[in-house]
């Protein structure tokens, strides 16, 4: 399958996560960034992006251009057994462009402590609890492929690959270190109760 059909599945499969997520009582921190479809100003971002530092990976191009951002960042009272479950985020391209800004405005210092900048994805596990964490997840620029590593996120493999993995955790990939948890991932994955 190739990059751009991955990306539109994988769009289609956080699509139905959300509605199922809601139709089972979950509560996202911020509903509205749940799966909020591209941003307006993506093209513009990805431009000055690629002025200024370089090729961006071709897989969050995609992303941002067909899917956008998504955040699954939230709670239900009735879920447990995972403490950190690490929901899936993809942060939309302004927060590529605020980082952009803080490491233009020290890049010298940066670059002289080997602090590249980085495409930021998604906080760490931690900090999706609210939990003093590490780095957050990003990609590396100038592109090294078309589908590069996601840095500094445990499973140690491409982006899309990554998603494609959280998908198959009903948004949640963290619960594969759970074996206990109370989450309803057959629901979730549209096993019983969750055809929708």
């Amino acid at each position: 399958m190739q990059l751009d059909e991955r990306i539109i599945s994988v769009g289609k499969s956080l699509d139905r996560l959300v509605r199922r997520l809601d139709d089972l009582g979950y509560e996202f921190y911020e509903r509205a960034e749940a799966f909020s479809g591209p941003a307006p100003d993506t093209e513009a971002a990805i431009g000055r992006i690629e002025r200024e530092i370089g090729e961006l990976p071709v897989a969050i191009k995609l992303f941002w251009r067909l899917v956008g951002s998504v955040n699954f960042i939230g709670d239900h009272p009735e879920w447990d057994g995972g403490e950190y479950p690490d929901p899936i985020v993809v942060f939309p391209p302004v927060y590529a462009l605020s980082e952009l800004d803080e490491f233009l405005s020290d890049r010298e210092r940066r670059l002289a402590h080997n602090f590249p900048y980085l495409v930021p994805i998604a906080p760490d596990p931690l900090h999706k609890q609210n939990v003093s964490g590490g780095m957050w997840y990003n990609l590396s620029v100038p592109a090294v492929a078309d589908d590069p590593p996601l840095n500094d996120e445990s499973h140690r493999m491409s982006f899309v690959s990554y998603l494609e993995l959280a998908v198959r955790w009903g948004g949640f990939p963290g619960l594969e270190q759970y074996p206990d948890h109370s989450y309803p991932l057959d629901a979730l994955r549209g096993g019983p109760a969750g055809e929708r």
